[in-house]
């Protein structure tokens, strides 16, 4: 399999999560080994379970407990990339069509459905009640965090606060809870907990943060999916946020109805992209992205020098050097 470079150091493990990863859609309905194989095999570089693993091998954590638990925080994440697409009525994934493009919203969800179904389950065989209640509070944070985004569409009084709200429950607080999981599994202290899955956090809040930048700054074809969705979507993300700090109420009032449409033109669109980019917005939203990747590694002190430290460190820089 290709791999994410930081992850040569556990690449065995790596790919047993994967063959475990089939091994989990195995089921009676054809449907679900057909649109879940479908999204498994769109690429991504299993960062979630390769946190976990990474995060559990800090403590020469038993693989028969870590590999199952790693590879279903893939498939917590798979799941809201299901749900999310068909809320957002998304077309591709990836850069290719979408699973409820290719089969429809009903299998869609009930794929997704039985992907958190799957993952509870696994968690609770192997990861004991504190694994679960970690993951089962994720889970619910993630709904929030989707739900609130909602809520606040085409809003363009959204607050740092509400917006980092929003970043947190659907993106870091999944990271932060792979690696307190795995840390959890492998028996760490209290302190080494909490040092991982602030690490987690962090990089989630600098992997969102440069997310939204791209949808600003770069091209279908780099991205996968269509340059200012977010926008399309009337979501206000950092860069548009930073940008309406500075902005004539007028532009404001501009910004507003298009955001405000069900379907903005593809010259409205572009109006807000090159606002934010020409207000500095880009910039701002890389430069904090970058902080708190200081933050993340700063976290990693209280760990003796490993090959599985150094993973951390390069995973948390990739963030911020990388160009998709």
């Amino acid at each position: 399999m290709g791999i994410f470079k930081p992850f040569e150091v556990i690449r065995k493990e790596l790919e047993k999560a994967e063959e475990y990863s089939r091994e989990l859609l195995n089921s009676n309905v054809k449907l679900v080994l057909k649109a879940g194989g479908y999204i498994l095999d769109s690429g991504g570089k299993r960062i979630r379970p390769g946190l976990t693993i990474i995060a559990g091998k800090l403590f020469d954590t038993p693989e028969d407990r870590l590999i199952p638990v790693a590879t279903v925080m893939e498939y917590m994440h798979t799941a809201t990339l299901l749900h999310d697409d068909i809320v957002d009525g998304a077309k591709l994934r990836r850069g290719k069509p979408s699973v409820n493009y290719v089969f429809g919203n009903d299998v869609a969800v009930l794929v997704g459905d039985y992907m958190f179904a799957k993952a509870i389950y696994v968690l609770a065989v192997y990861g004991g009640s504190e694994v679960l209640k970690v993951a089962a509070k994720t889970v619910q944070d993630m709904s929030e965090g989707e739900l609130f985004q909602l809520k606040k569409i085409g809003d363009i009084g959204l607050t740092d606060d509400e917006y980092f709200s929003i970043i947190y429950r659907k993106t870091a607080s999944l990271l932060s809870t792979c690696c307190e999981c795995g840390a959890i599994v492998g028996g760490a202290r209290e302190s080494e907990r909490e040092a991982l899955k602030k690490y987690g956090e962090y990089i989630g809040y600098a992997f969102q943060l440069v997310d939204d930048a791209f949808d600003y700054a770069l091209d279908e074809k780099t991205i996968g999916k269509p340059v200012g969705n977010d926008i399309r979507e009337g979501k206000v993300t950092y860069p548009l946020l930073f940008a309406l700090k500075h902005a004539s109420d007028a532009e404001k009032e501009k910004i507003a109805e298009i955001l405000a449409q069900v379907e903005p033109s593809t010259e409205q669109i572009e109006y807000v992209r090159q606002f934010a980019l020409t207000k500095g917005g880009v910039e701002a939203t890389l430069d904090l992205a970058k902080n708190f990747v200081s933050k993340a590694k700063e976290c990693l002190k209280i760990f003796k020098d490993s090959p599985y430290k150094k993973s951390l460190f390069e995973i948390a820089d990739f963030i911020v050097e990388r160009t998709y």
